[in-house]
């Protein structure tokens, strides 16, 4: 049986039973706790925990799952997976442990015809009830009923809280003559005689933040079968490798090792094939290769997948070809694949070449850092070499950790992760300090108690209390004010924070607000400068912010979000916020992607985002829950800002964008004028950057580049683009008769300095002074060694206030090293050098020492030649 017929088989079969078939959810789940969907009943959560009401009483999906906790065991055992497809059927309150026995036990034996005597359960040892039906109704006998604890029959929660239960867990049982041994311990052996088909899991609690196990009210059924698992079994074959959804990827893998395989070639045979199906899956749903959260897990995966091909000596760039293989097995099933296999190939074209060169610096490093080790005897690589290998060559840890292996050598792990904690720790004291000193408020602003109301959605001045504030430690000048309420931004989520002007109503004071910040309390504060008069608790004051100021920042913010819509549908929708600044006089947008954009699709954002600038559409903004927001398609680009909040904003332009934000923007978005796109650029490796500029400062962009334009038609005529092709072919017009000149110069000086050589044991010795760039004493040179071998060129001069010394030696030349003759002269001058045998070069500050630093070199050249001949 076909793995695409056991699918269709198993969902029609409980589509008969009254379950409504569901699509597979994305493996990013909504759910802001994990990182991905692990299992069937991850989209259900709510369902089973009773906080929302399930829209159907019985639920069959066939999901699309990702684990990486037995990612040490994928390619090396026959059934573990990242990728991997779950069968499942869902009660939410409807049927409880008997029907879901009853209807799993028909599907195995009636529907897939497994012969009954070759079926297996396990139940957790307390679960009587369990145990009763296998035994009584089922009818399996007490000796293929195997009672076990937590460890292997219990289930969840996913995460650290949530509905959990004991399971049950179908085996089938391939013979005894499969069996490891005597020792076998049965279903919970990893050998080849049993194989884990079905898990049925009775959501009977949940556990609470404290630890209780609360008994849940609504008792609901999760069951999850591999499909990859259970194909094997009905395929006859004693691997999930060997089933139809991975031969044609194994066979295209096998097709291009230049050998035959291994045992061990197999293990990386099969971590390609695995890791090659997670890459396009994940890919095809939103992510790329980076260093946080998936992206990271993504990187991860792909450059185990990129080692295990350099092992069995793939050829650079086969693993995107692996993406044809899986999109023929699985395309039909999963169609957003087969739009993706563009983005997919791309990317791990792209990475595959990034990570083979830090591969290649990183690795010749490690097999330094191993042959020093083995040599002296020792079998251990320190934190802070491993710490090296990461930080300096960006080799990863697991690398380290492999290779080292490979060679019977350890790593101080724990010693690696310390090291790297104190550098984290080093960085954030350098954030904290800069920020210091660019008038941020100081560390001691956690101690405010007052929480601030902040007013400035819809107000950019009003009446406050200070009701709180702080003076500068070496001075008596009030430093920060804290009110009641404000209408002043507090820097947060990229946008700068909101300036302007403070007078008090009370007593004569007044001052200019010139940075905001909110407190950890949620006090907001207000940091003062050039203070006239005075400030003390209780006062009333009337706080106003810079509207113009602040209008050109609403107006960067919520073009921003155009921008990011914009590029999600030019580019793709794995484009991703990695990071922005939002200022009153630009926007920075940082972004997902592994490619810089081209003219034509910044051209194409330009047009989408400022097409909805055109249309002067209303931008709203509405306060939600996290999930109903992420259900209407609210993209939220830093989940953990959000967690344990009973509300996010949302704001929504138009039906062009929709984010999670809590920044200011403008109400209409006309008001924004237009989106000019100034320059895209990289900032590390798949994160690239766009610089904006909105309203105003787009006019003022425009005036100056067009400033330019002027100044350019000026000098290079009314078509500046043919004025500077004409100039450019002037002057390499000019270059040709200059190099010509500087040619014939050469050729004359080399005549001059061949006819004043020595002859030194049948090899010329040439020597002398030429002051010109160091290129142009190299080709003098080249040009005398090729007029005159065997010989050996000595030559010093005087470049930009260096001295200089070349050294040249014909092949074969016996006694010479260019290098060590260069050195000798270097020192002279204060200098160093070096190079081959063959030729060196070199240089020092002492230019007045360059005669001297020649006779030292002929000198020993000619002792060096003299003793060889």
């Amino acid at each position: 049986m076909q793995a695409s017929q056991l699918r269709n088989l198993y969902l029609d079969y409980f589509a008969r039973h009254g379950h409504k078939l569901l699509p597979s959810s994305s493996l990013l789940p909504k759910d802001p706790t994990l990182l991905f969907n692990s299992a069937g009943m991850v989209q259900f959560k709510e369902f089973f925990s009773g906080r929302l009401v399930p829209p159907f009483a019985r639920v069959t999906t066939c999901q699309k799952c990702f684990r990486t906790t037995d990612i040490e065991n994928v390619g090396r055992t026959a059934w573990h997976h990242t990728f991997f497809e779950m069968l499942g059927n869902f009660s939410f309150g409807d049927y409880f442990k008997e029907e879901a026995i009853k209807l799993a036990w028909q599907f195995l034996t009636k529907e897939l015809a497994i012969a009954p005597n070759r079926l297996w359960a396990s139940v957790y040892e307390g679960d009587m009830e369990a145990y009763s039906i296998w035994h009584d109704l089922i009818g399996i006998p007490g000796d293929r009923i195997v009672q076990l604890g937590k460890e292997h029959n219990w289930w969840g929660p996913v995460g650290d809280t949530g509905t959990c239960g004991p399971d049950s867990e179908v085996f089938y049982d391939a013979g005894e003559d499969k069996a490891c041994g005597a020792n076998c311990r049965g279903v919970t052996c990893d050998c080849g005689r049993f194989s884990e088909i079905w898990n049925l899991v009775f959501m009977e609690y949940e556990i609470q933040e404290n630890g209780d196990l609360v008994s849940l009210e609504q008792k609901s059924i999760d069951t999850g079968m591999g499909l990859e698992r259970t194909a094997a079994v009905l395929q006859g074959v004693q691997s999930d490798f060997e089933i139809d959804l991975f031969q044609p990827i194994i066979q295209a893998i096998e097709a291009s090792v230049p050998r035959t395989l291994s045992q061990t070639d197999l293990i990386n045979r099969n971590i390609i094939a695995d890791h090659i199906r997670g890459v396009v899956f994940l890919i095809t749903d939103g992510v790329l290769p980076g260093n946080e959260k998936q992206g990271y897990v993504l990187r991860r995966i792909l450059r185990s997948a990129i080692r295990a091909s350099e092992k069995l000596q793939l050829a650079p760039g086969s693993l995107k070809g692996l993406v044809e293989p899986v999109i023929e097995t699985l395309g039909e099933t999963y169609p957003e694949i087969v739009s993706a296999r563009s983005l997919a190939e791309r990317s791990i074209a792209h990475e595959e070449e990034t990570f083979r060169k830090t591969l290649r610096n990183g690795e010749k490093r490690l097999q330094e850092i191993l042959a020093d080790l083995l040599s002296s005897g020792r079998k251990r690589i320190s934190d802070k070499v491993a710490f090296e290998l990461h930080d300096t060559y960006g080799f990863p840890l697991e690398l380290t950790e492999e290779i080292a292996d490979d060679a019977g050598v350890s790593v101080d792990i724990d010693g690696y992760y310390k090291i790297k904690s104190h550098h984290q720790e080093l960085s954030r004291r350098a954030a904290v300090t800069v920020r210091f000193a660019e008038g941020m408020v100081s560390e001691k602003s956690v101690f405010a108690t007052q929480q601030t109301r902040f007013l400035g959605y819809d107000k950019t001045e009003d009446e406050a209390e200070i009701v709180e504030h702080y003076r500068r430690s070496d001075t008596s000048e009030l430093l920060d004010l804290v009110f009641d309420k404000t209408p002043f931004y507090a820097e947060a989520g990229g946008q700068i924070a909101d300036t302007g002007v403070v007078e008090n109503l009370t007593q004569e004071g007044r001052a200019r607000i010139v940075n905001v910040e909110r407190d950890p309390s949620g006090a907001i504060l207000h940091r003062l400068a050039a203070v006239e008069g005075q400030f003390e608790l209780g006062d009333r004051c009337r706080v106003v912010v810079d509207a113009k100021r602040r209008a050109r920042i609403a107006r960067n913010h919520t073009a921003t979000h155009l921008v990011h819509a914009a590029l999600r549908m030019v580019v793709g929708k794995h484009v991703m916020q990695a990071g922005s600044r939002v200022s009153d006089e630009e926007l920075r947008f940082d972004f997902s992607h592994f490619e810089g954009l081209n003219a034509e699709e910044i051209s194409k954002i330009e047009d989408l985002a400022n097409e909805t600038v055109l249309a002067d559409v209303l931008v709203k903004t509405q306060e939600m829950p996290l999930i109903r927001a992420k259900e209407m398609g609210a993209l939220a680009h830093f989940d953990e800002e959000y967690k344990g909040k009973d509300l996010v904003r949302v704001v929504s332009v138009g039906d062009s964008s929709q984010e999670l934000c809590g920044g200011t923007h403008v109400s209409r978005s006309g008001e924004i004028g237009l989106i000019k796109i100034t320059s895209e650029e990289s900032v590390s490796s798949g994160v690239r950057r766009i610089h904006a500029v909105t309203g105003d400062n787009a006019l003022s962009w425009l005036r100056a580049t067009d400033k330019v334009l002027l100044r350019l038609r000026s000098e290079l005529g009314d078509d500046p683009l043919e004025g500077l092709k004409k100039l450019r072919r002037e002057m390499e017009d000019i270059r040709a008769r200059a190099e010509q000149v500087i040619q014939q110069s050469l050729t004359s000086i080399s005549d001059e300095l061949v006819s004043g050589a020595e002859e030194v044991a049948g090899i010329r010795l040439v020597s002398g002074r030429h002051d010109a760039q160091i290129a142009e004493t190299k080709q003098l040179s080249d040009l005398i060694e090729q007029r005159s071998r065997p010989v050996v060129v000595l030559l010093v001069g005087k470049s930009n206030d260096r001295g200089l010394v070349v050294c040249k030696a014909s092949d074969g030349v016996a006694g010479i090293n260019a290098g060590v003759l260069v050195r000798t002269m270097a020192s002279i001058l204060g200098g160093g050098g070096g190079g081959s045998s063959t030729f060196a070069q070199g240089g020092g500050p002492h230019a007045e020492k360059v005669d001297k630093a020649l006779r030292a070199g002929v000198d020993a050249a000619r002792s060096l030649l003299e003793d060889s001949g």
